[in-house]
């Protein structure tokens, strides 16, 4: 157990005691270095002693530093003792819906409490000990994002096809430590909703402040899931009733507790037609990773991006090229209404929501567009000069499906800007490129 270096700080205490890439860190104070969490924790002194191995030698350290010095490493994994996965087969379970030739990351059933805490990915907390809790309160490893679904425990067992500690009680010991927990609940319909989601809520909302935020996301199901017979889609009537509801439980907690406390994802509201709400309704985006008010976002983000493509048109700003716009069909009539109001100060956007063959009609997020629609869908479509697409359809470059930026390049003959999916953002980016090439 310890911690691989990847490299060393210049003109850091690494450095001056001779540390090198390759080189695995121990200890500290005794105490073996599960992950980089352990690191930053027992680096938090102004005396400690190092160990560490090169090759078959170990090497040990005393230091003296302030207390908030770090001594200058970056790890090659942040996990040193490996990645925990869920040993899970939940009803919704999105890779187990993937097919086979997919990026290779995306068959990971990751279930990490320490990622959930580095880097805010839902965990479900079954597979942790009572050490694993103890730890977290030792270390306040604060907040973290838990996958709920339902505070019923049979029904969680079920919905995670597999036994687990209760959740309520895995809360209520959080609790006793001040750990803030931001949670969701993937809603399958005909499951986890009605009288059971009712009772959640109101379980989670006891465990104010301790859970923060809560979330209700719908669950994806794609032409490839096992339960698609089991979890019906959500749809107009159907988004409406879970919005009141939710409007509702709004109302009720932001009397008693002082916050909203849940919010429901976008999907429900564009679902159901109905308008996102404002800015402040959202209380600082606690869910926004979530889908939780990334529509919101857009839609501010265009009032700035319009603002700006008129103050460049006053300054007498001329668009020379004209762009392709690469998303999901969920998000096509955001940017079309958005691309009509930019053709008033000449900016010309050719919006192509990517139908997605891979999973199915009903999964329509841009982050899940693939490579190969993308090819298929626009080999016969006038492009423009360049194709925008959003970088949360890409890791490293590469679409879910494996393909890579320059494969798309290559198979249209033309240039691909990768950008953040705000319009104020894609203007900046395009005012920069335009630039370049004057």
């Amino acid at each position: 157990m310890g911690g691989i270096i990847s490299s060393v700080e210049p003109g850091s205490i690494a450095e001056d005691l001779g540390w090198q890439p390759g080189d695995e860190l121990v200890s500290i104070n005794g105490r073996e270095l599960r992950d980089i969490i352990d690191y930053r924790f027992y680096c938090c002194d102004e005396q400690i002693r190092v160990v560490l191995r090169r090759g078959k030698q170990c090497y040990e350290y005393e230091i003296e530093k302030d207390i908030d010095l770090d001594l200058g490493v970056e790890f090659a994994d942040p996990l040193f003792d490996g990645l925990r996965t869920c040993g899970a087969s939940c009803l919704f379970c999105f890779v187990d819906q993937l097919p086979k030739g997919l990026r290779k990351s995306l068959y990971i059933k990751d279930d990490d409490y320490r990622l959930s805490f580095l880097e805010g990915t839902f965990t479900t907390l079954a597979n942790i000990t009572d050490e694993d809790i103890a730890r977290i309160v030792e270390q306040r490893l604060s907040p973290l994002y838990v996958s709920i679904h339902t505070t019923d425990h049979s029904l969680r067992e079920k919905m995670l096809g597999r036994t687990c500690p209760d959740i309520r009680k895995q809360l209520a010991e959080l609790a006793t430590g001040r750990i803030s927990v931001h949670a969701q609940i993937v809603l399958c319909r005909s499951i986890n909703d009605g009288s059971h989601l009712q009772k959640t809520v109101s379980d989670l909302a006891d465990l104010f402040p301790t859970v923060a935020s809560v979330a209700i996301v719908p669950a994806a199901i794609t032409a490839r899931c096992k339960s698609k017979n089991l979890i019906q889609p959500i749809d107009k009537r159907y988004s409406e009733e879970i919005l009141n509801t939710v409007d509702t439980w709004q109302k009720e907690f932001r009397k008693r507790l002082g916050t909203r406390l849940i919010w429901a994802a976008d999907e429900f509201y564009l679902s159901a037609g109905r308008n996102v709400p404002g800015r402040a309704v959202y209380e600082g985006f606690p869910q926004i990773s979530n889908g939780v008010g990334l529509v919101r976002l857009f839609q501010d983000s265009t009032v700035h991006a319009t603002r700006a493509l008129k103050r460049l048109a006053d300054n007498g700003w001329r668009w020379r090229r004209s762009y392709s716009v690469v998303t999901g069909t969920l998000a096509a009539p955001l940017l079309q209404c958005w691309a009509t109001k930019a053709a008033d100060y000449g900016l010309r956007l050719l919006v192509h929501p990517i139908r997605n063959t891979l999973f199915g009609d009903s999964v329509t997020v841009a982050g899940l567009v693939t490579g190969q629609d993308t090819i298929e869908q626009l080999s016969t479509q006038k492009l423009g000069d360049s194709i925008i697409l959003p970088n949360v359809a890409l890791r490293e470059s590469r679409f879910v499906d494996d393909v890579t930026v320059s494969e798309l390049e290559g198979a249209l003959e033309v240039e691909v800007l990768c950008v953040e999916p705000l319009p104020h953002l894609v203007v900046k980016k395009l005012v920069q490129c335009e630039r370049g090439r004057l």
